[in-house]
């Protein structure tokens, strides 16, 4: 017999007289018991016996140590054996495992984890038969143990006329407790261990799910249950795997303490005397992944999304699987991220990045919320940051700054020396969204630099040489728009736009000079930190000619003609000419304002540098130096005469370009433009303007339009001489004989020059001649050029008004030629009204509809009319009379297509005759056969037409004619040849038809048809 060494048969007593005494304890035993087993606990077998061994070790004072071995006995059964070292098993251990929440750990370590004595519960979840084996001797609790019990007790008690008990038992249907009861029986621990729990598992399913709860133990059971050093693993048919020295694959932190007594007054009786609070957070150091759920110490279904393991002493409900709200769990909340906190510090202190501690997102739950807000508050009061400087120590994100969208690097390090608090962040979205989480204040670099410093002390060559790294971007360019720039004359001023580094060149200008640019504003860097940062940020590097772009010279010069101060002038005057002789040639946009610089005449008189001219020079041959005066010889002395032609003194006849010229606008003469100044120096601008939007349209844009100046002011008695220079100056050629087009429009205009000479020179200019030698121009509409203009070339007289043909005549130009021909009424030779109508059907013609026109009055007379129609083709030719007369469009191509008659009547506002007059012909004619030699030698002819005594065509007699369905109608054999060109579509081959149809032999007449 086994020796009862531990009292079973008292405990077992206890309980079936309990029974025996209140079947409902049976019930409530049954019940807890199945509670525990199949909900609370129905996953926790290895993490409950895990526990027990952890607190055996705890309770020996011994480092803990676990063996957990599955397999199948020699029965088959699968069998789950958990051995333990530390404290064996004692008769007040066995009493707690036979009892239902009534820990045999009350009042012993506060490191033990089990305090509510029912975690045993848990075997019942995968067994029905367990054995608890120690050095001390060994229990059993089975299912068939307590069943056979309670059949014997129920029999004795119903054969004293009670059935209760027997009742409930067979209401139970085999639902028993199992772990109430205990028997003494045989067994020994393994090899190296104190105690050992053996489950026979109640089936391959149980098997299998203890086989997955195995396969999941991993370092979070020893980081969880510190009363274990190792764990080992074996189950059959895998190798054996053995979790120790956790502390290497995990960074861990611990905090503990005593709860103040008020804290713990609410919790259940038993519980209130473990008032020691414990905080553990392990950090995986590899990569090792998290449970994601609280640990209390064992694992719970609170959630946790921080980036660590917890195990806490929290508070939990009786199912062990949530925390109980109230202030105790506060307080541990409270300790939780006190030392979450601490454990951040530690890793930032160890220079690696904090930053991916921080919670961002959302929170898992209300626990998980109320600890991340915790956790962020410690965190923003932990020195965690890397400051810029790095000579500064870690920085609390509460006293740190970041600027938005700059990245880590020199510029950071280079601000970090200037702004207090300035952290260096990680790249990428995490970290930015880190700071933010933490209250780390976020500044535009545009911010920063608005508080930059601006003393002496700053070393602004290292900052912009810093700041130069990220200056490619768009958005920090536009923050470092304010940025302090030391000026060469001791001032600091914010913004680099609007600086100029200075060049060699303009450095070794004279000081005078120098201090003029100063003096009228401009903002030069000291070239002591003079950088490409400056100049990326806007600050203008600046030679010679590129300063005589900058505002500041030219608001000088501009400012000159309104100051009464003659030496103040006569200082702009030296500053600007010294630049340009500096320069070497001046930039084409400031040609214009440098013309308003004053200089003296040879008289003593004060006029603008375009107002006056180099004695000797082709400018003082041609003007009238009433009008343009000789520069005094002192500026010549001064300064060579390249200098003084480069700021407008005329040595030769100039060229201004005025910029985007608009048609029918001119400029304003208060606008601060280049156009301005350009168009202010040339006589008759806005009447120009004005010309170009009645020939371009108004609001045409032209583009910039190049101009011969001081026309004038030429001398009257150099005309000739000017005209000749200008035909052979290549600049001044070019700005006479270039037109001016409209973008977009086909239309061109007369360039300036060529305008002003026709129109305002007063020279004997007929608006259209003809050019010598050219052919088909009769006088009596385009006269010759005038002999002022003899010697030009072709290029030149076409500028001035020169045509070659009457296609060239320009819709400007038709005017004037017709009011040659005379009033109406007036007949014209037929060579000179056949030019006219060729000319209009090529589209040459006037840009508005003419008073008179040209047109057929009879068969082969031409008049000036006022009113008229246009010939749709040849046929209406024979109507024109004195009633309507016909402009004739000639017919073009080959197959005698009228493309040109509705262009031509769009021309001339003239209607078609096809709309006007009446086309029906009087009578149907004798039908008779076209000859076959015709119909050989003409594809397309009719094979038949119509003989007519008289025709009669809209009550009009007409030789022939083709009426709509294409017959041919005739009054002789001219008629018919007539008709039968113009049905073919052959209306070249007319004359040679009618000799064929005369002598229908004659071979030469059969080839020009043809060939016609």
């Amino acid at each position: 017999m086994t020796a009862d060494v531990f009292g079973t048969a008292a405990l077992r007593g206890a309980v079936l007289e309990a029974w025996r005494a209140s079947p409902a304890r049976l019930r409530e035993d049954a019940n807890g018991e199945e509670d525990h087993a199949r909900a609370y606990y129905r996953d926790r077998v290895v993490v409950e016996l895990a526990q027990n061994a952890a607190d055996a070790a705890t309770r020996a004072g011994t480092p803990g140590r676990l063996l957990l071995r599955l397999a199948h006995g020699d029965d088959g059964s699968p069998v789950l054996v958990a051995a333990n070292t530390g404290a064996p098993l004692d008769a007040p251990g066995v009493a707690s495992l036979a009892s239902l929440r009534a820990s045999a750990k009350r009042g012993t370590s506060t490191r033990e984890v089990g305090r509510f004595g029912v975690g045993f519960a848990a075997v019942r979840a995968v067994a029905d038969e367990v054995v608890v084996c120690s050095t001390t001797g060994a229990v059993r609790f089975a299912l068939a143990d307590t069943r056979v019990e309670l059949e014997r007790v129920a029999a004795h008690e119903a054969a004293e006329g009670r059935g209760e008990l027997a009742d409930e038992v067979r209401r139970r249907d085999g639902s028993l407790p199992a772990l109430r009861l205990p028997w003494p029986t045989e067994g020994r621990p393994p090899a190296g261990y104190d105690t050992a729990v053996v489950l026979t598992l109640r089936d391959e399913v149980a098997h299998d799910e203890v086989r997955a709860l195995l396969a999941a133990v991993d370092d979070v059971l020893l980081l969880a249950l510190p009363g274990l050093v190792e764990v080992v693993v074996e189950v059959e048919d895998a190798a054996p795997r053995r979790l120790a020295d956790v502390e290497r694959r995990w960074d861990v932190l611990t905090a503990e303490g005593e709860l103040p007594l008020a804290l713990v007054a609410d919790r259940p009786v038993e519980e209130r005397s473990a008032r020691t609070w414990r905080v553990t957070w392990a950090l995986p150091r590899a990569g090792a992944s998290l449970p994601g759920v609280v640990h209390a110490p064992t694992p719970t279904d609170e959630p946790c999304s921080l980036p660590a393991l917890l195990v806490a002493t929290l508070p939990l409900d009786p199912s062990r699987r949530h925390v109980t709200a109230g202030a105790l769990t506060d307080a541990l909340l409270d300790h939780a991220a006190a030392a979450y906190a601490d454990l951040a510090g530690r890793v930032a202190a160890s220079g690696a990045d904090p930053t991916g501690l921080v919670p961002t997102g959302l929170a898992s739950g209300a626990l998980d919320a109320a600890l991340r807000r915790r956790v962020l508050a410690a965190l923003a009061r932990t020195p965690l940051l890397v400051p810029a400087d790095p000579d500064d120590p870690l920085v609390a994100p509460m006293r740190a700054t970041t600027v938005r969208d700059l990245p880590d690097g020199p510029a950071v390090a280079a601000l970090g020396l200037l702004v207090a608090g300035l952290v260096r962040l990680p790249p990428g979205p995490a970290a930015a969204a880190a700071a933010r989480a933490l209250g780390v204040e976020e500044r535009t670099l545009a911010e920063v630099v608005d508080e930059l410093p601006t003393g002496a002390a700053v070393d602004w060559a290292a900052l912009y040489d810093a700041l130069d790294a990220v200056a490619h971007d768009a958005a920090a360019r536009e923050g470092l728009a304010a940025l302090p720039v030391p000026l060469v004359d001791g001032r600091v001023v914010r913004g680099p736009r609007g600086v100029v580094v200075l060049d060699a060149d303009v450095a070794a200008l004279p000081l005078a000079t120098l201090d003029a640019l100063g003096d009228w504003g401009l903002r030069a860097a000291d070239p002591r930190v003079a950088r490409p940062l400056l100049l990326r940020l806007g600050a203008e590097r600046v030679d010679a000619h590129a300063l005589l772009r900058h505002p500041v010279l030219r608001a000088a010069v501009l400012g000159q003609a309104d100051d009464d101060d003659l030496d103040h002038a006569a200082q702009v005057t030296a500053a600007v000419l010294d630049v340009v002789a500096a320069a070497g040639t001046v930039p084409d946009d400031a040609a214009a304002w440098l013309g308003l610089l004053t200089l003296t005449a040879a008289d003593g008189a004060a006029a603008p540098a375009h107002g006056l001219v180099l004695p000797g020079g082709r400018a003082a041959d041609l003007l009238d130096d009433r009008v343009l005066a000789p520069v005094a010889v002192e500026a010549l002395d001064r300064w060579s005469r390249e200098v003084l032609t480069a700021v407008g003194v005329r040595d030769d006849l100039a060229v201004t370009t005025v910029p985007d010229v608009v048609a029918g606008v001119a400029p304003d003469e208060d606008a601060d433009d280049p156009g301005a100044l350009a168009a202010a120096s040339l006589d008759g601008w806005d009447a120009y303007v004005l010309r170009l939007a009645a020939v371009l349209g108004p609001g045409a844009a032209c583009g910039d339009v190049a101009a011969v100046a001081d026309l004038d002011a030429v001398a009257d008695d150099r005309w000739d001489a000017l005209l000749a220079h200008v035909a052979r100056t290549p600049a001044l050629r070019v700005a006479l004989v270039t037109p001016v087009r409209g973008e977009g429009s086909g239309a061109s205009a007369d360039s300036y020059t060529a305008w002003w000479l026709r129109t305002r020179a007063g020279l004997p200019l007929p608006a259209v001649f003809a050019l010598p030698g050219a052919h088909g121009l009769p006088a009596a509409l385009v006269p010759p050029a005038p002999a002022v203009l003899d010697g030009l070339d072709a290029g030149v007289l076409r500028a001035l008004g020169g045509v070659a043909s009457l296609a060239e005549v320009p819709a400007v130009g038709w005017s004037a030629l017709l009011e040659r021909l005379g009033p109406p009424g007036t007949v014209v030779p037929l060579e000179v009204a056949a030019g006219l109508w060729r000319a209009w059907a090529t589209g040459a013609g006037p840009g508005e509809a003419p008073g008179a026109v040209v047109a057929l009055t009879a068969p082969g007379v031409a008049e000036v009319v006022e009113d008229a129609v246009v010939a749709d083709d040849p046929r209406w030719w024979q109507r024109a009379s004195d009633a309507v007369p016909v402009v004739p469009v000639p017919p073009s191509g080959p197959d005698g297509v009228r493309p040109g008659a509705g262009a031509v009547a769009d021309l001339l506002d003239l209607p078609l005759a096809a709309d006007e007059l009446d086309a029906d012909v009087a009578d149907d004619g004798e039908p008779e056969d076209v000859p076959d030699a015709v119909l050989a030698l003409l594809p397309g002819a009719p094979v038949r037409w119509w003989r007519h005594d008289d025709l009669l065509v809209g009550g009009d007699a007409v030789d022939w004619w083709v009426d709509d369905d294409g017959d041919v109608h005739a009054v002789h054999v001219a008629g018919l040849a007539a008709g039968l060109a113009w049905a073919a579509g052959r209306w070249g081959a007319r004359g040679a038809l009618e000799h064929l149809l005369g002598d229908p032999d004659d071979g030469s007449a059969a080839l020009d048809v043809v060939l016609g």
